[in-house]
């Protein structure tokens, strides 16, 4: 199964929406999309508005991949629980966040070794990024909780690196 979640920002993220809905007959993998506030409605795919955090993560557990914004929350629990994730970040210029950080974390998540973290910055690049992934078929070891841990590591980091 591939999962697909925006997250709970009010901002749309049709972009994500309407491509990955375009590819799911393609895909050969079952495809299920939370669509959050957006007004694209999938078609091709089981999709829903929202689902309580219990059932966001037994999909996130039981998928063979996870699209996503670049939401932190998700990217710590595709890292908690093993789950490959494949980040769209939302962009400013189209409205659907109100600046580019989650262009600044994407960019930054590209320059670790983190072998689960798979970024593409146009939605043309999904269908592509998507089937090899799913051929690689790579799954590693949950984390547990190390993704939080080291969230907060660097925001006291940042905050320290600032008042100086």
């Amino acid at each position: 199964m591939i999962f697909v979640t925006v997250g709970n920002d009010f901002r749309r993220f049709d972009r994500l929406l309407a491509k990955m809905d375009e590819i799911a007959p393609s895909i050969p993998n079952e495809m299920v999309i939370q669509r959050g506030y957006s007004a694209y409605l999938p078609k091709n795919a089981k999709q829903f508005a929202f689902v309580p955090m219990n059932e966001a993560i037994e999909y996130i557990k039981k998928s063979e991949l996870v699209v996503s914004h670049a939401g932190i929350g998700t990217i710590i629990l595709c890292g908690e629980y093993g789950t490959p994730i494949l980040i769209l970040p939302r962009k400013k210029a189209y409205r659907e966040h109100m600046n580019d950080h989650q262009m600044e974390i994407a960019k930054a998540l590209e320059q670790r070794t983190e072998t689960n973290i798979h970024v593409v910055y146009q939605e043309d690049q999904l269908q592509g990024k998507i089937m090899e992934i799913l051929r690689e078929g790579k799954r590693k070891s949950p984390t547990g909780n190390v993704g939080k841990t080291n969230l907060i590591k660097t925001i006291r980091e940042f905050i320290n690196r600032t008042r100086t």
